[in-house]
């Protein structure tokens, strides 16, 4: 049992994450930052899967792959994940027993085209290093390794390990195997011809150099397999943790990706992100292309190799001087743009502040107007009560008068309907004819 002093535990993206505290690799790394580790990847892969399928997870690390599968899968799904280093394989099993995933079984071997018994070096997570990265391929492959039935029990830090195929896991049913061993994918894919033949999964295999990918091609093919490269950006800007700090570049990172040539392709109805290409792979010339779109390929590769070695760097720094030209040209282009931007928005403040100031200026004389114009209506209101007020006494002394004639009217009226004023009718009237003679 790994003392508690050199793990570290994060929440994820998948799940509760524990993980090597001197790992110096890139997991940790986003681990910490992100809280989660190649979700380019995964969705990608994760695409291709529905809910109840079987996925074989070789090369299985400490399971952040396995967590991503077993919550996608359901628990009526399975995901079988094989690991070989015994300090990763404990770890894995911490982190599949913390999440519950009881639908994960674990298998803790060498995944190989055989099953025998193997002795492997095994990583020290007391000293700093890559543990991930770790390959077991000059030990494994036929001719050059060294098994435990050879008597190389005694190698320093060897590690007895069985290997096993993935034909002798069983499985009924196989909807993807994800491969990541560190240029052993042949010898993975050698072990699972059965199951591939049988289950037409899809395989997503890393690819880390030209030779490797090269051996893993021709397999594919010859499982009657179409063959695409998965070339991926390693930073997701939309990251569990909202971390917009992108430690890892433009670094990529490359997949074989086969899916049987006959039959419905899981890959026919997928939209294509902005952060991944998905290119067709049926020569070693396409895989060197498809290789040269990832940036880590040329100083992880190509510089270490005997060509490069031997002279044949020259078109490499010539790239890269091209490469630096290009990126000091783009840093002075953004900042030529930075500082017409910062200009523009100099200008635009300036103007915005005298649009401002004038309209302040509009405000203040509309307010004195307005101002102006309440002060003379107060005055004209002043001058105005005492007409006003005449004007009422007028109305009410027209009132009287109305009111008096009414009055008046109404006792004419009484008189004229008298019966003694019909009776003096006819001397009113002869008063009238003597004044006129």
């Amino acid at each position: 049992m790994h003392s508690d002093d050199l793990l570290d535990t994060v929440n994820s993206r998948y799940g509760q994450v524990t993980f090597f505290a001197n790992d110096t690799g890139a997991i940790t790394d986003s681990l910490r930052k992100y809280g989660e580790w190649a979700e380019n990847e995964l969705s990608f892969m994760l695409s291709m899967v529905r809910e109840g399928d079987t996925i074989i997870d070789v090369g299985a690390y400490i399971g952040t792959h396995a967590l991503a599968f077993a919550r996608h899968l359901g628990e009526a799904g399975q995901v079988v994940s094989i690991e070989a280093q015994s300090s990763s394989f404990e770890v894995l099993s911490r982190n599949i027993a913390a999440n519950g995933l009881k639908h994960v079984r674990l298998e803790h071997a060498v995944a190989s085209a055989t099953a025998k018994d193997e002795l492997i070096p095994s990583i020290d997570i007391e000293s700093p290093g890559s543990y991930g990265s770790a390959s077991l391929r000059d030990v494994l492959v036929p001719g050059v390794h060294a098994s435990a039935d050879e008597g190389d029990s005694a190698r320093p830090g060897g590690l007895a390990i069985r290997s096993i195929a993935v034909d002798d896991l069983g499985v009924s049913s196989c909807a993807l195997i994800k491969i990541d061993v560190e240029g052993m994918e042949d010898m993975v894919l050698r072990g699972a011809a059965q199951t591939i033949r049988r289950c037409q999964p899809a395989i997503y295999a890393e690819c880390n150099s030209l030779e490797d990918g090269l051996r893993s091609l021709a397999l594919l093919k010859e499982y009657g397999y179409r063959v695409r490269a998965h070339v991926v950006l390693a930073y997701n800007a939309d990251n569990f943790r909202e971390n917009p700090e992108n430690i890892f570049g433009g670094a990529r990172e490359i997949a074989l990706v086969g899916t049987p040539a006959a039959g419905a392709d899981p890959l026919e109805a997928y939209a294509l992100r902005s952060c991944e290409l998905l290119l067709d792979i049926e020569t070693a010339d396409d895989l060197a292309l498809a290789l040269l779109n990832k940036p880590q390929y040329e100083h992880e590769v190509l510089r270490n190799g005997a060509a490069g070695r031997s002279g044949g760097r020259i078109c490499l720094d010539e790239a890269r001087e091209l490469r630096s030209a290009y990126e000091t040209l783009q840093r002075d282009v953004e900042h030529q743009l930075a500082r017409a931007l910062d200009g523009a928005r100099i200008e635009a403040d300036r103007r915005l502040a005298a649009a401002e100031e004038e309209k302040n200026r509009l405000l203040a004389g509309m307010h004195s107007q307005v101002e102006q114009l309440r002060a003379e209506i107060a005055q004209m209101r002043t001058e105005l009560e005492p007409a006003l007020r005449e004007l009422v006494s007028v109305r009410a002394e027209a009132g009287l008068a109305h009111a008096r004639e009414v009055a008046l009217q109404a006792t004419l009226n009484d008189v004229y309907g008298s019966s003694s004023w019909r009776l003096t009718a006819p001397l009113r009237l002869l008063k009238r004819v003597v004044k006129r003679s």
